[in-house]
């Protein structure tokens, strides 16, 4: 009985072992494409921004020259 016992011991150790490395690879891949999908939403925000600055216009001179 001590033997069956090890045998599902090592048995359910090996599940869970196997059944948590897909996990972390998942994790990695979905911290990747979280990465890529922010620099691409901060692109876009960058270029909104840069069409509608507003340019600075030349100073005027409030004393007239006489």
């Amino acid at each position: 009985m001590k033997k069956v016992y090890i045998l599902l011991s090592v048995t359910f150790l090996t599940l869970v072992i196997v059944k948590c490395k897909p996990a972390a690879e998942d994790r990695f891949k979905m911290h990747e494409n979280a990465k890529r999908i922010s620099d691409s939403i901060g692109r876009v925000i960058d270029q909104a921004m840069a069409e509608v600055a507003i340019q600075p216009k030349e100073p005027v001179d409030t004393v007239k020259a006489k």
